[in-house]
């Protein structure tokens, strides 16, 4: 168990409710084009990085905040010995980084993978990981390449791509298993990983397969 994964199994729950309401992003971004949905985010993920700047610098705005949030932050997140941005912040980078870069359905799949898997992983692994995996667990890895194959089906499934996408997207989710799992060694936040990943591979070979996204 790595020390980003120290806090209550409570907690754990408390901060997935949370981050399950991200996935209005994909959802919303399925309906709307590419540039308005960066028009939205992007002044949003300015403003949870003034957040976690006021954290830093204000003690006013951290005695206010975490009597609210604490229980949900990370050991790391808490610490404030330098300017970390916690889970919030990367997950609203990371929706920004892949709606700009990717073609429309790796975003919206990318994104989905990371927010539902991240959290059938984190309580999977926090109640039954026994098995160490890389920087994780056996268990909780099983419980997110199971859900991304899940979010992989019905994705490809509403937007009518072949089962040759299909099999490239698992093999994509794949990858995004191994990035969440070597998250710590790599120093990387899985949130920004985990999309990166696997829309950086499906594209590619997409690409290689001759599969239009757009």
């Amino acid at each position: 168990m790595s020390k980003f994964d120290q806090i209550t199994y409570l907690g754990e729950i408390q901060r997935k409710s949370i981050h399950i309401v991200s996935m209005l992003i994909p959802i919303i971004y399925f309906f709307i084009d590419t540039k308005t949905a960066l028009l939205i985010l992007f002044p949003m993920t300015i403003i949870t990085i003034l957040i976690d700047i006021s954290l830093y610098y204000s003690e006013t705005v951290r005695n206010i905040a975490y009597p609210i949030l604490g229980g949900m932050l990370r050991p790391h997140e808490r610490e404030r010995t330098s300017l970390v941005l916690n889970g919030a912040s990367w997950v609203m980078i990371a929706a920004c980084i892949t709606i700009a870069v990717f073609p429309k359905p790796l975003a919206i799949i990318g994104y989905s993978i990371v927010i539902l898997s991240d959290i059938a992983a984190a309580l999977i692994g926090r109640k039954y990981g026994t098995i160490p995996f890389m920087d994780k667990s056996l268990q909780g890895s099983a419980a997110f390449f199971v859900v991304a194959l899940i979010v992989s089906a019905i994705w490809t499934w509403i937007f009518e791509f072949s089962l040759l996408f299909y099999g490239i997207s698992v093999f994509g989710s794949l990858i995004a298993t191994v990035a969440e799992a070597s998250t710590t060694r790599l120093k990387l936040d899985d949130n920004l990983a985990v999309p990166i990943s696997y829309a950086g591979i499906t594209w590619l070979l997409s690409i290689l397969c001759s599969i239009s996204l757009y």
